[in-house]
C-alpha cells in the first residue's frame, strides 16, 4: 500500500531559546534570508525596502553586517539598521512563539492525511540533537529526523563522534548537509575538500543517506547555484555509494521571475538525477511562491513533466516545508500539485512522488 511521506518539515523549540551556539545560528540565519523573497519591510510603516540591508559587500561571515539580527513573534525575524526597525515576514503570522512541536506537525499530518515526514535538521532551527531525539521517542512510526554537523569543520572528530552517536544513539536516520554552513569559512572549501573524506567514509559505513541543501546562496544566486550543483556531481562520482536527496529543488525557478527559461531542468540537475541512488525533493509551490496560487502553475506542471520523463518519477519526492509553507499555501495545498494538476502522472508515479521513493529510503520499522 503506498504512503504519503514529506521529505521536508520541521521541528523546533522557539527559536528565541538558546540551543547551542546562538550567536552562530543568527550569524547563519541573517545571511541565509538576506535576499529573500519575502522582502524586507519597515516596522513604522510596514513599507516594503528593495535595498538588501542585511548584505555585505561581499559573502561569508567576515563581511556579515552587525546589524543586531533577532528572532521576533508572529514569523518575523528582526533586526536594526541605522536606527531604524526592519522585520521580514520569514514564517507564517500563526507562529506566535516561533516554535513547531512534534505534536504541532502530527497533527497537522493526521489533519492532511500525511503517514510520515522527514524532519531536515537545518542549523538556523538550533542545535537539535537531542529535541530531535525525543521527537522520534514519542512519534517512531511517524517522523524520521536527520542529523547535523558543523559543515565548515565536518571532518574533525567531534563532527565525527556526534554523528556516530546521533545516528547509533539518538536514532537519527540520515544527515543534512547545508553549504550554508561554509559560510563560516568564507566558503573558502567546498563539499569536495580533503578535509571533508572523514566525514563521507562515516557516512558510507553507518550506511545513511545525505539530504544536501545547495545553500551557499553567493551571488551572482542563480550561477553559483548551478556550480554547487556540479560541485555536488562530482561528489557522486566520488562516492556513488552513498544515496542522496537535493532538498529544495529547482532553485533557479525561484532566481529565474521573468526569464523565459525559468520552468526548466537545469542540464546539471538531470546530471546529477542520473547518478545511481541519487533523488530531488520538489517543493515547487516555494519555488514559484510569486504565482497567485503556486499548485495550480503551468510553469511547475511543465517541470514535472520534464523531469519526469528526463529522470524518471523514481527519483523525485514531494516535500512541504511546513510550516514554512504556510505562508504561501496550506499543508494540504502543497499537494495538489501531485493530486490534481498533473494528469500525465501515472497512479504509480504518483504514488512514487507522494512517498514511496522516500519509504524505500526510510523503510517503516
Amino acid at each position: 500500500m503506498s504512503v504519503v511521506f514529506d521529505a521536508h518539515s520541521h521541528c523546533f523549540p522557539p527559536l528565541s531559546e538558546d540551543t547551542g551556539g546562538t550567536a552562530r545560528r543568527l550569524a547563519e540565519h541573517q545571511y541565509h534570508v538576506r535576499f529573500h523573497n519575502q522582502g524586507i519591510r519597515r516596522t513604522r510603516d510596514n513599507a516594503r525596502v528593495d535595498e538588501p540591508l542585511m548584505a555585505g559587500e561581499r559573502d561569508g561571515v567576515t563581511w556579515q553586517p552587525d546589524v543586531g539580527f533577532r528572532i521576533g513573534r508572529h514569523g518575523r525575524l528582526e533586526f536594526t539598521h541605522g536606527g531604524e526597525e526592519y522585520y521580514l515576514q520569514w514564517m507564517p503570522p500563526t507562529m506566535e512563539d516561533m516554535a513547531s512541536s512534534a505534536e504541532y506537525i502530527v497533527r497537522q499530518m493526521d489533519y492532511v492525511g500525511v503517514d510520515r515526514a522527514v524532519m531536515q535538521h537545518d542549523r538556523v532551527y538550533g542545535r537539535l540533537d537531542d529535541f530531535m531525539a525525543d521527537c522520534i521517542q514519542r512519534y517512531p512510526d511517524r517522523l524520521v529526523p536527520l542529523a547535523q554537523v558543523e559543515e565548515w569543520r565536518a571532518g574533525e572528530p567531534d563532527q565525527l563522534e556526534r554523528l556516530e552517536h546521533a545516528v547509533k544513539d539518538l536514532g537519527h536516520s540520515g544527515l543534512y548537509f547545508s553549504t550554508s554552513g561554509l559560510f563560516f569559512k568564507d566558503f573558502q572549501i567546498s563539499v569536495n575538500d580533503p578535509e571533508l573524506e572523514p566525514l563521507w567514509r562515516l557516512v558510507e559505513s553507518l550506511g545513511i543517506p545525505v539530504h544536501w541543501y545547495a545553500g551557499t546562496l553567493q551571488c551572482p544566486l542563480a550561477k553559483v547555484y548551478l556550480e554547487e550543483l556540479r560541485e555536488f556531481d562530482r561528489w557522486a562520482e566520488a562516492h556513488p555509494g552513498v544515496a542522496c536527496v537535493l532538498t529544495h529543488g529547482l532553485n533557479n525557478i525561484h532566481y529565474g521571475v521573468g526569464k523565459p527559461d525559468r520552468f526548466t531542468a537545469p542540464p546539471e540537475i538531470i546530471a546529477l538525477l542520473k547518478r545511481p541512488g541519487w533523488h530531488m525533493e520538489l517543493m515547487l509551490h516555494l519555488m514559484n511562491a510569486d504565482a497567485e496560487f503556486p499548485p495550480h502553475s503551468a510553469g511547475c506542471r511543465e517541470v514535472v513533466r520534464i523531469l519526469t520523463e528526463e529522470v524518471g518519477a523514481d527519483r523525485l519526492m514531494w516535500g512541504s516545508d511546513m510550516p514554512c509553507c504556510e505562508r504561501t499555501v496550506t499543508y494540504k495545498q502543497s499537494m495538489l500539485l501531485f493530486h490534481t494538476q498533473c494528469d500525465f502522472l501515472s497512479d504509480d508515479e504518483r504514488a512514487a512522488i507522494m512517498g514511496d521513493n522516500l519509504a524505500r529510503l526510510y523503510p517503516a520499522d
